[in-house]
């Protein structure tokens, strides 16, 4: 009899207590039950792990596993550390101060299975540390259209998990380094697509913000697909980056800290991918062949034209 795809969840926490356990509940209670939950804790200060701990001896019918890091090694190190541990054959990075819609699993799943791009991302939803709901609108997503259609407050949260509309993304209509997704606990990918970048050993590189890191390599790899239902409730608070960009009207504002990061991250990913693909050439050539990793990095090199499109603009 055929089965349904597990799915690894990989919660990386750190010093986040307050929000941890909802994060937790929000992936026990998915409409989609075939998956495991991979908790990754970087040298949490705080209970972040007992909280977990307790989580797992009050959810033992769950597939739960915690790691605890001896050291802090940032959240791209323990990304890799969680899925050099998955099972699945579908993981989600889900970061520990964000809650998931209850049909989160099950709408990836439906895209991914009438698709076979590398990753998928959703719209996002945006509450503050009280889980209040800021906006359903969220500025840091892509949207099918610039206006949604008005709905009764019941109705806000209920989406289309059985048709859901999405749209598929490649080199052209994304070109690498660039930014057309929603963030990191957005995202469901194909572990066979991105399963190599457990070799990868720069991970200092990307302690902060590794979803841009991530997701261009995959999106690179084999294309991605928009989903436009929010599947996700993306928090902002005064702790995460995320803070940043607050909710102060039709766009979104960056302080200075995090556009200095998010230039040095541009700069970045294109020679820093192109030298993780020679490194690791042997890996690549077995896994696509020599002509595919040259097409790799030639759409890296010439993703530089798009990095001057967008100065002129």
């Amino acid at each position: 009899m055929l089965k349904n795809p597990l799915v690894s969840f990989i919660v990386t926490s750190y010093n986040y207590e307050k929000y941890l356990l909802k994060t937790l509940e929000s992936i026990s209670t998915q409409t989609y039950k075939n998956f495991e939950i991979i908790i990754v804790d970087d040298s949490s200060s705080d209970n972040s792990v007992e909280i977990a701990q307790r989580f797992i001896q009050n959810n033992q019918d769950k597939r739960i596993t915690l790691i605890c890091n001896e050291q802090n090694i940032g959240q791209l190190g323990s990304m890799m550390k969680g899925l050099k541990n998955a099972r699945g054959e579908f993981v989600s990075f889900i970061d520990s101060d964000d809650m998931l819609l209850p049909d989160y699993a099950k709408a990836h799943i439906k895209v991914h299975m009438v698709t076979s791009v590398a990753f998928t991302s959703s719209e996002i939803i945006e509450i503050n540390e009280n889980d209040e709901i800021i906006t359903t609108y969220s500025v840091s997503s892509p949207h099918k259209s610039t206006h949604f259609e008005l709905k009764n407050f019941e109705d806000l949260l209920k989406i289309d998990v059985e048709h859901p509309e999405f749209k598929l993304l490649n080199q052209k209509t994304a070109p690498f380094g660039g930014w057309f997704w929603s963030p990191n606990s957005s995202a469901m990918f194909r572990k066979s697509a991105i399963e190599m970048l457990i070799n990868y050993t720069n991970i200092q590189n990307w302690k902060i913000c590794p979803d841009k890191f991530l997701f261009n390599i995959a999106n690179l790899i084999g294309g991605s697909a928009i989903i436009f239902e929010p599947l996700v409730a993306y928090r902002r608070h005064c702790e995460n980056a995320g803070f940043t960009n607050s909710v102060c009207g039709n766009k979104r504002y960056n302080n200075d800290k995090t556009t200095a990061i998010n230039i040095e991250n541009n700069i970045k990913i294109r020679p820093e991918t192109i030298r993780f693909i020679f490194e690791n050439r042997k890996y690549f050539y077995k896994k696509f062949g020599k002509r595919n990793t040259a097409k790799f990095i030639i759409e890296i090199l010439t993703s530089y034209f798009y990095v001057l499109k967008q100065c002129f603009k």
